[in-house]
């Protein structure tokens, strides 16, 4: 099977359905400019993953060791052992004893599925698949994902990710416990995880005391201990043995419970007597020369040709500006209809019905002169136009033919495809 192309044309969704549906086995090299995935396939089913930057047993070991798993001691001891004997990492680690069979086969899977989900954020790049015959991988430790279970998990990121990320807007955020997340912050084997019933008699406090502890998971547990007000949301992603999503959901529950709160940086004290009465004097002067720009620029206002008014009458510079929201516009339009897609297997009637469910906002799909975008559906393709600045059709186009697993899923759709349809 020859497959490679462009993410935009088919997307990462598409690409896993239709290795899946034809059990496949081979390379998924997808290239998305800094960094290069390759994703392994056996009968369909997804067998491991590696990125340029480092490769699948690089990653183990560097996680087992930040979680504790193991040393840096053992880790170098089982390198040296590979070094000489070639054998995996994994199987070095469980043959010395440093972890056990489940450590390993838990390890593998979060690093597998974590570099394989993020891909699902990829909005560009090229992909290609090579079919080989036979694959090897860890089959004593690594139970191979179905690319069916991939994409379901995929399409709950994808709908998930911008509601997480309208809280967590950086990785580089740094967030501290409060009070009451410090209050939780306790050793996991208390008497509230063991579960054991010693016959004392509660008080409220106490109760209310357990209540609150029952209430938190241990993955929320190990996430809270994380936050120490200092390290950043991609510390945390790094140091922790889940995956990215599964940090950013749970910091995204601590943050909504009130148990932790973004770190705002103070102002920096201890400045001089001296320094504040120049910053002064300089805040000062710099006020007057912006006065005196401002009443030069009134002086000069109508023969100013950088006023608005002035700006908007250069009709070619203007429509060329809004050309290109339109382009903007129409890409963001594609990308809420494949969300769409692949959170309700089908494709929406109308615009305004992708609004209506979430996946676009009203303002995206009218073009910068007003005039609504025409949405074409029918049984093998969907079509975007805009009607450009007069209204009466000449606009950017854009026609998105289904590819032959989609076809699949679409079939017995609406009745009224065919048709033209504006929000």
């Amino acid at each position: 099977m020859a497959l490679e192309g462009t993410i935009k044309d088919f997307g990462l969704a598409d690409i896993l359905q239709l290795i899946g549906l034809q059990r496949k086995t081979g390379f998924l090299t997808l290239d998305g400019g800094s960094d290069t995935v390759t994703v392994k396939f056996l009968d369909g089913a997804v067998v491991g993953a590696d990125t340029s930057e480092r490769n699948l047993e690089d990653l183990l070991g560097s996680v087992l060791v930040r979680t504790g798993r193991i040393t840096d001691a053992q880790l170098r001891e089982a390198l040296r052992i590979q070094k000489s004997t070639l054998q995996r990492l994994g199987y070095i680690l469980v043959k010395q004893d440093f972890i056990s069979d489940v450590d390993l086969e838990e390890a593998l899977r979060i690093q597998v599925t974590q570099i394989v989900y993020r891909l699902f954020r990829w909005r560009a790049g090229k992909y290609q698949f090579a079919a080989m015959d036979h694959m090897e991988y860890d089959n004593e430790h690594f139970r191979p994902l179905s690319a069916e279970t991939i994409l379901m998990e995929g399409a709950r990121m994808i709908d998930e990710w911008p509601i997480l990320e309208r809280k967590i807007k950086s990785p580089s955020l740094v967030f501290k416990q409060t009070p009451a997340g410090a209050a939780l912050d306790v050793p996991v084997a208390s008497l509230l995880d063991a579960d054991i019933d010693f016959g004392f008699q509660d008080t409220p406090e106490s109760a209310e005391r357990a209540k609150a502890e029952i209430r938190i998971s241990p993955d929320e547990r190990d996430i809270l201990r994380l936050v120490d007000g200092r390290s950043s949301v991609q510390d945390i992603v790094d140091v922790s043995a889940l995956a990215e999503f599964d940090v950013y959901r749970l910091l995204f529950e601590l943050l909504n419970r009130n148990l932790i709160e973004e770190v705002v940086l103070a102002p920096v004290a201890g400045i001089a007597p001296s320094a504040v009465v120049r910053s002064r004097w300089g805040s000062a002067a710099l006020q007057v020369i912006v006065l005196a720009l401002a009443v030069a620029g009134a002086v000069s206002l109508r023969e100013n040709p950088l006023t608005p008014w002035r700006l908007l009458g250069r009709s070619h510079e203007t429509e060329i500006l809004k050309t290109y929201v339109s382009r903007n516009r129409l890409e963001r339009v594609e990308q809420a209809l494949q969300a769409y897609y692949l959170d309700r297997g089908g494709m929406p009637d109308s615009l305004e019905a992708l609004s209506r469910a979430g996946f676009l906002s009203p303002s995206d799909a009218v073009d910068p002169w007003g005039h609504p975008y025409a949405y074409r559906l029918d049984s093998s393709a969907y079509e975007l136009a805009a009607q450009g600045p007069a209204g009466e059709g000449g606009g950017l186009s854009v026609r998105h033919p289904f590819t032959a697993s989609q076809r699949m899923v679409l079939d017995g759709g609406a009745a009224d495809r065919g048709r033209t349809v504006r929000p």
